[in-house]
Formats: C-alpha cells, structure tokens, sequence
C-alpha cells in the first residue's frame, strides 16, 4: 500500500464542477439525491462557509487557478466560446499554480472544462489535457447523446441514449490514475466539468429520480422577475436571453429544477466511481481529495435562471470537500473561506508552502469578500462583504444592498436605507473599502464609471448582443 513519505510531496486531485448549488449537499430539506458525495463528507472536512470569489464562471476560474482577484489578474468576464470575448484569455504573464506546481516537481493533467482561453493550457506548458477547451481540439460540451424531451429554453433535456462528455471526461480520468500512481514524482490532477451548468442534458435515469417533485414547485423565494422593490439596476432587465424567464410555466421551472438535481445526481454517481478508482490506485494515503464548483445556480431564486449581477447566496455559495491523509474526516469548519485561495490550501495540505498563509485550514476569518466587474461585455461593478449574519452589496453607480440574513434568508428585503440599520451598513461599507484598498482595488478610489449594463465597446445598454449560431 502506498504511504506518504518525508521526501516526496501528496499528490493533488480537484474535481470540480460548473454552478454546483451549496444546499444540494448541506441543507438537508434539499431534495437532490447524492449518496457518494455525502458518503464523502464522511472522509472529508467540509467547509459550511466556502464562497465563490466571482458568480462568473472564467473570472472565477481565473481567481482559482492565480489566486488572485479579476481586478489582479485581468479576467473580468467570460471568454471564449460564445461569449463576448470569442479569443479572449488568461494574459500569459499571469502565472497559475499549475504551472508553479509543474516547475516544483509535480506532473500535471488537466481533463475536461478550462474556460481561461482556447489551447491555452497547452500553451502554458501544460501537455497532459484530455477533452479539454484548454488544447486545441473544438468541443461541444453535449457530447454523443441522442435528446428525447425537446430542448427547452435551452435549458433541459432528458438523454435516452448514449454518455455526455462529462462521463466520457471521468472515465478518462479513471484509465490515468494507474499510471499517475505509478510514476515516481507527485501530481496535481484537475478533472473540471460541465455539470450541473446549462443545458441540462441529463441520462433519463437521473431526471427519474426526481419524478416525485411536487407539482407546484417553485424556491421559497421565488418571485415574478422583476416585480422585487429597492433593488438595484443591475437587477431590473435580462441582459442576455438566457436571462429571460417571462415565457416560463410552473411546468418549465419544475421540469427545469428536476434536470438540474438529475445532473446534480449524475455527477454523484461519476464521481462515486472516481473515489472507487482512487482507492484501487492505492491514493488514499497520500493524495489530497476536493470537490468542489466555481459558482451555483439561481434555478429560480428572485425570479432568475442562470446567475447574473448579484451576490446572492444561491450563486455564491459553493460545496466544499477536502480530503487529506493526514486530517480525520467527516469534520466541518467554520471559517469563512473564498474560491481563490483553494489551491493554496490543497498545495498546503500536500506538503507544499506555495502561499501557505492561505492557506483555508490556518485561517479564522469571519467574512468573505465579493467582486462582480463584467457580464458578456457590459459593465457591472460590484463588490461585496458577507458575514454570518449580515450581507453588503456596493457599486459606484447602483444602489446599496443589505440583508439580514438570520430573518431574510431568501434576500428579499433591502435594508440599506433603513435609519435601524444605518450603523450596520457604515460598517461593513468601511470594512469593504478597507479589503478593497488592501487588495488596491481601483473601485476604492475616484474615478469615472460608465453607466450600468452598457458595453465596454461603448454601445447603449440598450442594445442586446446575440450570440452567434
């Protein structure tokens, strides 16, 4: 059996997903079935209090994998693909931990969802990518599947025959581990898929599993779009199509729920394969395990599909599972802890001191801090604090947002111009600007800021930008 010895670091293996809802695995009223993942939390320390750093996925990508903010590193939106920026990517001269573990003796493989520039990671020096954006061979992200429901919205449809790219990705990386424990220097494998982002093409096994959702259906704090008062701008329109939710039926939203927890319990089960076949590679004991996603879902939540603008916890608030050989599991902390300093904490775990002193098992903090910069090319400046009790939202042409979210867990309720919570809210708006000049965010200082939702080009924000086909 394999043991971890002095002279050689733990290797390091992240799974990772795309807009994983937090409560699918710690709110126990959640109706997503997940047998392996919670199995898992048995083996693992998890994180109550784990925060997205940005709810978009490449500029939450971009924080992972540098450890530094969108503002630092350069990507404030999404690239690539069909978004705004079809070339964008990771400037080269920000460096990623990756590279920084490959240059500190690790071999890396990286399988499956990159969204930081198309070959990129090839590009990084970076040769072991399988399905991958990250190299240069073009992806769907539907894989070799036949569709029985229709597409809708293009939200959900249910998978009569055939494996989604996700599965195929998994099965990649159970073939490689073999070899990866075999070699005679560590590793860092990163598995990143699709799942559970839209379109929710899901096998008709899993959509059954949730067949008994009740009919009427809907998130305690759904609402008609738009109708909520005191909200910011940045919340009163769809700023993409996919953000229209007016044609949708009780019908649609239950449907699109029960695609989304079928994919949530698709990757359970993929993933209860993965943690098999770390095992029978003989890893156990000296491998570093996560799980985790780069944002959630909004599946309803205040009216919304997708995520947007916003820093509510429905996108924010992620899963987070850490198994280490030398930490007993089925433990929880916590202490506040934010996506960027992930691979800092693992690296750690495994031996390593690249940023230990970020390391999420070192640190009490009692807060997280939020940006939001840019949605397929319009502006949108946000930044944000929350803490256990309350939250606070800031935008140099917005509105404030505040909620207290021991008696509004559901974000319904603006407080920010309440006289009753006036000390509240100069106090946390004092305890933002200070991370924000720590961090020499420009947003803490004077400056000229374009209009809400308009384009970075200079159109109105009037216009709607259409994806091409």
């Amino acid at each position: 059996m394999s043991t971890r010895t002095t002279s050689r670091k733990d290797n390091i293996i992240l799974f990772m997903t795309d807009q994983w809802r937090w409560d699918t695995l710690n709110d126990p009223g959640n109706p997503a079935k997940l047998p392996n993942l919670q199995a898992f939390r048995e083996e693992a320390v998890g994180f109550r209090n784990a925060f997205t750093t940005v709810p978009l996925c490449t500029p939450a990508r971009g924080s992972l994998f540098t450890g530094r903010l969108p503002h630092q590193n350069g990507t404030l939106d999404n690239v690539q693909g069909k978004a705004f920026y079809p070339h964008g990517k990771l400037h080269p001269d920000q460096k990623t931990y990756l590279e920084r573990l490959q240059d500190d003796g690790y071999h890396l493989a990286f399988i499956g969802k990159w969204h930081l520039g198309d070959g990129t990671l090839l590009d990084r020096g970076i040769e072991d990518v399988t399905l991958s954006d990250g190299a240069s061979t073009p992806l769907t992200e539907q894989g070799d599947v036949r569709i029985g429901e229709p597409r809708k919205s293009p939200w959900y449809g249910t998978i009569t025959d055939g494996e989604p790219l996700d599965g195929i990705r998994v099965q990649e990386a159970i073939k490689l581990l073999p070899a990866l424990a075999a070699a005679d220097k560590p590793f860092c494998l990163v598995v990143s898929l699709h799942a559970p982002h839209f379109p929710h093409h899901v096998p008709a096994r899993f959509v059954a599993l949730y067949d008994d959702l009740p009919c009427d259906y809907k998130p305690d704090n759904w609402c008609e779009q738009f109708s909520e008062t005191h909200k910011p701008l940045a919340q009163s329109r769809p700023w993409h199509p996919v953000h229209d939710t007016s044609h949708m039926s009780q019908k649609d939203w239950r449907r699109t729920a029960q695609h989304y927890w079928g994919f949530c319990s698709y990757i359970d089960d993929l993933f209860g394969s993965f943690r098999q076949a770390v095992s029978a590679a003989e890893l156990d004991n000296n491998t570093v395990l996560a799980f985790t996603s780069d944002h959630g879902e909004m599946l309803g939540a205040h009216g919304w599909f997708d995520k947007g603008p916003f820093f509510y916890e429905e996108v924010m608030r992620i899963p987070m599972l850490i198994r280490t050989p030398a930490n007993a599991g089925g433990t929880t902390r916590d202490n506040f802890v934010s996506l960027h300093h992930l691979l800092p904490t693992l690296i750690e775990r495994a031996g390593g001191t690249m940023d230990a002193e970020n390391s999420w098992f070192r640190c009490e903090n009692d807060a997280a801090f939020y940006v939001y910069d840019a949605y397929q090319g319009r502006q949108f400046r946000f930044r944000g604090i929350r803490e256990s009790r309350f939250k606070y939202a800031w935008s140099p042409h917005d509105i404030e947002e505040l909620y207290d979210l021991h008696n509004d867990p559901g974000e319904r309720i603006n407080l920010a111009e309440d006289p009753a919570h006036a000390t509240t809210r100069a106090r946390l708006r004092q305890r933002l600007f200070d991370w924000m000049r720590r961090e020499e965010d420009p947003l803490s200082g004077p400056g000229h800021h374009p209009p809400v939702g308009s384009y970075v080009d200079g159109r109105s924000r009037e216009e709607q930008h259409c994806h091409p086909d």
